[in-house]
């Protein structure tokens, strides 16, 4: 039996590669005295055990939040203070309040102010798609129960239950609110009303202001995508630099459009971040690492082609794992397709030793075999702008590039191979090496890419667009209400109002109107949480492609700023200003009306 058990002992292993010794032998026991060549008594024994035996986990550790507490402390709270007329209806808006040139200057020019709208259908979908329910409500009452910190210990926070039983109860689980903006892709411009929530039955006036914090959050995608679709801009003028009016614009664009990878999916604080990040940055550059937000955008654009691309590419880890680095670049090289581009981490041990020495005989070998491969060397670490220019430098004296006379003007184009580089990456850094590639007759966009984790979010914050979700109006008649800051540009505007984009409108720069003004409303409906069976709105459907193609033709037609001399980068209408300077006398009768106009 011995014998046996031995021989059979081999399939034992194969099938519970995780089991011990004492393991093996409780197996070999179990199976009795079934011979070893009679495997199917294992297989069955495997289904079984499989079966039987329950996998023991810990208790989780990512648990599924309420809605309800998806908000501040403070908004959770306040129903009980609030004013009768904010409780029977309320008005809010979100705006953003801060000019672009003082972000950062060397993203954006001064005088464009051009703010990119995107995010707010996937927070909906986060906060609206699934309805709440009564154990939701449950569970929020037993959190509350010891939040409020008194004087005489911990006390129950008040929130207003039986509200959100009403909410379950008539409205299937969704909030009665309407939630209006302008489409997303849209160009919109400091100080403009972009999202207008307010509840919808007399009562919930509490409700339009519950997830503030939340939908406030819209500011992250819009950030990052403007400040992408401004680099687009300026990686434009850089294509155009080379060709001015010999390719067509479309081509300038394409060209542009690959000066960029997105290197942040390690970059971002939390997973959904990266993700939600990633997704965004693909309305502008096609080129990223970040596949989770890859895998969105894809489903969002209807699965199309196209969507989001990236190359084979080593880790220093691959070139540790190899005795020889020789080696490893070699066998990505060889594994690689024809027309395939490969991207080479070259600093692993001696960047400028392994271009020279390795990579360069590659490509060299590549163009011999006339295979269309590229090698693409990757620096991540030293001087950036040394490392780009030489590698630019040695693989044009090697033949590893053309020639061609534009305007004029010579300018090598490199072939097989390129550059990647993305150590650190800014604005700044970009321009730099551009510029010195220029200098040196090498086109940027015929010689690599950027790839930019950490750059592209590092510098986002809430304060740099100066995001604010602000009570406009208040009660039935609609009573308009504005905050009047101690910082100028901290101020708001009274509602309810409309935004136009009539071509007289953005002439005159007065986008912001009351409802009873004269023009149309550019903005739509995403939600409205009283229509029960179909709460979804216009706003809401549409695709990323349609999103992405809207920020391209935006970006193109829309005017640079609503700013002038005298509207204090509020592109409001007279009437708005006058109901303002009338709040003014009334609340803050000692601050000059003329800051205000």
């Amino acid at each position: 039996m011995k014998t046996q058990w031995s021989e059979i002992a081999k399939d034992v292993v194969k099938k519970f590669p995780w089991a011990s010794t004492p393991e093996i032998e409780k197996i070999l026991e179990d199976l009795g005295e079934q011979h070893p060549t009679e495997l199917k008594s294992l297989d069955r024994y495997v289904k079984q055990r499989n079966s039987s035996k329950k996998i023991k986990l810990p208790k989780r550790k990512i648990h599924k939040t309420p809605r309800l507490l998806i908000a501040d402390s403070y908004t959770i709270s306040s129903n009980i203070f609030a004013s009768d007329d904010a409780k029977e209806k309320s008005v809010y808006y979100i705006t953003y309040r801060k000019t672009l040139d003082t972000i950062n200057p060397h993203l954006y020019n001064k005088g464009d102010n051009r703010i990119v709208f995107t995010g707010l259908s996937r927070i909906l979908d986060y906060l609206f798609y699934e309805p709440i329910t009564h154990q939701e409500i449950d569970e929020t009452k037993r959190f509350l129960a010891d939040k409020k910190v008194t004087t005489k210990g911990f006390r129950p926070m008040p929130f207003p239950e039986e509200m959100w039983r009403k909410v379950v109860d008539e409205y299937n689980g969704r909030p009665p609110l309407k939630i209006r903006a302008v489409r997303e892709g849209s160009v919109v411009y400091p100080n403009e009303p972009v999202v207008i929530i307010e509840n919808v039955p007399e009562g919930f006036g509490e409700l339009a202001a519950w997830f503030e914090s939340t939908i406030l959050k819209i500011w992250a995608s819009c950030e990052m995508v403007t400040q992408l679709a401004h680099w687009l801009e300026y990686c434009k003028s850089i294509v155009y630099h080379v060709y001015r009016d010999t390719i067509p614009k479309e081509q300038i664009s394409f060209l542009a459009s690959l000066m960029l990878h997105n290197f942040g999916c390690r970059a971002g604080m939390t997973p959904q971040e990266s993700e939600w990040m990633g997704a965004d940055a693909l309305y502008i550059f096609g080129g990223t690492d970040s596949f989770s937000g890859a895998y969105q955008a894809w489903k969002n654009a209807g699965e199309a082609t196209g969507i989001a691309s990236s190359v084979l590419a080593l880790a220093h880890r691959n070139v540790q794992g190899y005795e020889s680095e020789k080696e490893c670049h070699e066998k990505l090289n060889s594994v690689a397709e024809d027309g395939d581009i490969d991207s080479h981490v070259a600093d692993c041990y001696a960047y400028f030793d392994t271009v020279e020495n390795i990579l360069l005989p590659i490509a060299q070998k590549n163009k011999e075999e006339d295979n269309g491969k590229v090698v693409v060397g990757r620096p991540d670490s030293g001087d950036p702008s040394e490392q780009v220019l030489w590698l630019c430098k040695i693989a044009h004296k090697h033949g590893l590039s053309h020639v061609e006379k534009i305007l004029k003007r010579e300018w090598r184009f490199g072939t097989s191979l390129k550059f990647i580089e993305g150590d650190g990456m800014s604005w700044e850094k970009m321009k730099e090496i551009n510029n010195d590639l220029l200098l040196h007759g090498f086109p940027p966009f015929a010689w690599g890419l950027y790839g930019v984790g950490g750059g592209l979010r590092n510098e986002l914050a809430r304060d740099n667009f100066s995001a604010k979700y602000a009570l406009c109006a208040v009660g039935k008649d609609l009573k308009p209400v504005c905050k009047f800051s101690e910082t100028l540009g901290k101020t708001t505007l009274p509602g309810p109002f409309k935004l136009l984009r009539s071509k007289e409108a953005l002439l005159a720069k007065k986008t912001i109107v009351f409802p009873h003004e004269i023009g149309e409303d550019v903005m739509v409906d995403y939600f409205n949480g009283s229509d029960i069976w179909e709460p979804f709105k216009e706003g809401y459907q549409d695709d990323f492609n349609v999103i992405k193609t809207r920020i391209g033709e935006q970006m193109e037609t829309m005017p640079l700023t609503l700013s002038s001399e005298d509207n204090h980068n509020y592109p409001a209408s007279d009437e708005i200003k006058e109901v303002r300077i009338e709040l003014l006398t009334k609340y803050a009768p000692k601050k000059l009306a003329q800051n205000y106009s």
